[in-house]
Parts: structure tokens; sequence; C-alpha cells
């Protein structure tokens, strides 16, 4: 069982905070993330205006039945201050203010058959969330550890949220990761809403879990079905906290001057796939978005899971960070020559490798002044090729390369 945070102990020792937790249970999702995000807010509440959850129920109702019109004014005056008191004293944004803000109207709401019927406060303007481009996540997976590289590597995949994805266990991904696939089938549950869906983890990810995997077997952990998939590094391995999740990838992306954060990851999974996979609904279904049950596609469009996973698999090249440019595998190319000594180099020879192909040359002229001169060349001369101001144009089946000025 997760450990609760400061803020829950304190929350959760009033009577109307217990009573807000089991009807949001009942009315919403009444999620853990939830009761997190709330006790927070009235612990900032409790601070602003020295009324703790219970003395807060007791002094709108006192009030309200007094002079109902006067404690609305009151009361909205109050409401409005305690917002610029989170914005000017406390630093946060409009729109976490506003959230706040409806966390203690949300108090009221469940506790007194009074409502404070007070509007929420704009929330200014609302920033587009950017996802994490593929060259920063290639950047970020270069100094990350196994298990750092399983867990950045999987929200990207997947595109689950950091609440769901640590609740993953053997026995989700048993049957296929023992089969030997490299496209994982998830049949989960998005818990902030409360809706069954499925998502995949793709051969990055599976990779990274699988080594991660081992790496704790080896250390003396016994992996059975209920086991976490991502738990601490320190004995007894417990499943990793939601806020040890943000933090460590905060932490991973500041080191080399990245914004970072498993919301980006998200969004990254999210933006990227929907460059191959048209049908929203699908990809809607894949992020654990609840689909409105007058939606024909809802009910009828979402296939079969052999059908989803060749729709992933032909989607996934947009996700995979192990493709790699011609420009960049001959970079490579070249710098693994680089390192040979001659025996070693006589050794491969002798074993029939071949570090060079024979040169094959074809230039053509595209226009009478001689500009956009194409060649074909092999890989080997390719690098020597970009260094004069050459780029490449198209890879040949043969595995030559065409490149033009």
């Amino acid at each position: 069982m997760q450990k609760l945070s400061e803020y829950e102990k304190w929350a959760k020792q009033f009577e109307t905070v217990q009573r807000l937790f089991n009807r949001l249970a009942v009315k919403k999702s009444g999620s853990k993330h939830t009761e997190r995000v709330y006790s927070r807010s009235l612990m900032l509440w409790h601070e602003f205006s020295e009324l703790n959850p219970d003395e807060t129920i007791a002094k709108w109702r006192k009030e309200a039945k007094a002079d109902l019109e006067t404690a609305l004014n009151d009361w909205d005056i109050k409401m409005d201050l305690f917002v610029n008191w989170l914005c000017k004293k406390k630093g946060y944004r409009k729109g976490v203010a506003s959230s706040i803000h409806a966390a203690v109207k949300s108090l009221i709401k469940y506790n007194c058959r009074i409502r404070l019927s007070i509007g929420t406060p704009n929330v200014g303007i609302v920033e587009s969330l950017k996802p994490i481009t593929i060259e920063e996540f290639k950047k970020l997976d270069t100094i990350a550890t196994i298990q750092q590289k399983w867990i950045i590597r999987g929200l990207k995949d997947s595109g689950m949220s950091r609440e769901d994805f640590i609740e993953l266990t053997y026995g989700d991904v048993k049957q296929d990761l023992e089969q030997g696939e490299q496209y994982i089938d998830l049949n989960v549950i998005r818990r902030k809403e409360q809706v069954k869906y499925e998502t995949f983890l793709g051969p990055n990810s599976v990779e990274a879990l699988r080594l991660y995997l081992q790496i704790r077997r080896n250390r003396g952990e016994t992996i059975t079905d209920a086991t976490p998939l991502t738990v601490g590094e320190i004995k007894p391995y417990e499943k990793l906290a939601v806020n040890s999740v943000t933090k460590m990838v905060l932490r991973l992306g500041e080191r080399i001057h990245i914004k970072a954060s498993p919301h980006r990851l998200r969004k990254m999974f999210e933006t990227y796939l929907a460059l191959e996979v048209r049908h929203p609904i699908i990809l809607k279904y894949w992020m654990g978005h609840k689909l409105k049950m007058t939606d024909i596609e809802a009910r009828y469009v979402i296939p079969p899971e052999p059908e989803q996973r060749a729709l992933y698999k032909q989607a996934y090249k947009r996700l995979d960070i192990t493709q790699a440019t011609v420009e960049e595998r001959v970079k490579l190319l070249e710098k693994f020559k680089e390192t040979l000594t001659p025996e070693q180099r006589e050794l491969m020879t002798n074993a029939g490798v071949k570090l060079r192909k024979k040169k094959q040359k074809q230039e053509t002229e595209t226009n009478g002044a001689g500009l956009g001169t194409q060649k074909i060349v092999d890989e080997a001369e390719l690098v020597e090729s970009l260094k004069q101001g050459w780029r490449v144009v198209a890879a040949l089946p043969s595995g030559s390369i065409v490149i033009e000025r």
C-alpha cells in the first residue's frame, strides 16, 4: 500500500475531509491522485484562512443560516483574496490557483446542502504543453541508468500517466514477455477517469524491461505475477512512489538542461503517434481517455487486439529511438573503424568482413548551369562527401546512396 503524504495525513484526520473523499469516490473517480491534490489544497486554505476543514464547514453553516446573501458576498471576497494570495505569496500560476479554489468549494459542496455558489476564477492564459522531441529523448536515454531507461522508455512507448504506470505488475506483461514478443499488449485502467483501455510497450521499452528485470533477479528479488515492474533501488524494493517518478524525470532533464516530465513524455506519445494513427478515436483509446457512449466510434471502431497491435507496430517508427539516419550510421561506422588496430583490420579482412566497398560513382547534371549535381556513392565515401557540402537524397536498395550538392 502506498504511503500517505504529509498533506493526506493532516487532511484525513478531519471528519469533513473523510466525507468529501467518500462522496468523491461515488460521484467522481475518487482517485488517490485527487485525494493528494485536494489534501494539499485544503492545507493551503488552512494556512491562509487559519481555518481547518471542520472549522471551515462550521463557519459556513453558521453564517449561511444567519444571512445567506451576506455570507455569499463575504465568502466570495474571501475566496478571491485566497486566489490572490496563492499567486502573489506562493507563486502559483492562475490556473493552479483556480484548481485549489475549486477544492475548497468541493469541501463545502459535499458537506453542506447550501453550497458556496460563487464562480471559479479565470485560469488566465493556458500554455500548450510541448512534447519531448526524439532528439531530446535520445539525450535523456544516453545518461539514464537501466531503471531510468525502463521508466522513461515505458512512459514514451505506452503514453500512460505516471500514476497508472507504477501500478503495472509482472503479471501484466508476463505472457508476451516470456513468449519473446517485442510488442507487449497492456490491458490497464486509467484510474483518474476509471476507464479500462489498452495500450502497448514497444521494442525500446521491452529491451530495457528485460535487462531491468534480469538485474533485479540477480540482486535477489523474486519476481511473481504481483511484483511491481517499477520499484525503488533500496531494499525492500517497494513500488516506486508517484512523486519519485516525477522527481527522477525532472532531475534527469536538469542534468542536460532539458525540460522533462512524465506529462511531456505522455504528450510525446500522443503527438508522434498522431502522425501515423489517423483515426483520433483509437489514439484516444490508447491514451485512456473516456469515450462518450454516444460516440458510434467508441462502440464500433476500436478493433480487436491483433489489429491494434499491427497498427501500433506500423506507427512505432515515429517513437523508435534506434532508427538512425544514413548519415548517423556512416559516422558510427567511421568512428568504429578508427578504433581498429592493424591486426584487427587484418583479422576482419581474413574473415571476409569488408570495411570498404568498391567505389562506384555516377554523376548527372540536373540543369544547364551545372547546379544540383547528383552522384551515387557507397557508405565508405559518404563521410568525406558530407564534409564537402553534399547532402543525402536517397538510399538505394543496393546499399549505395544518392547525394547532391
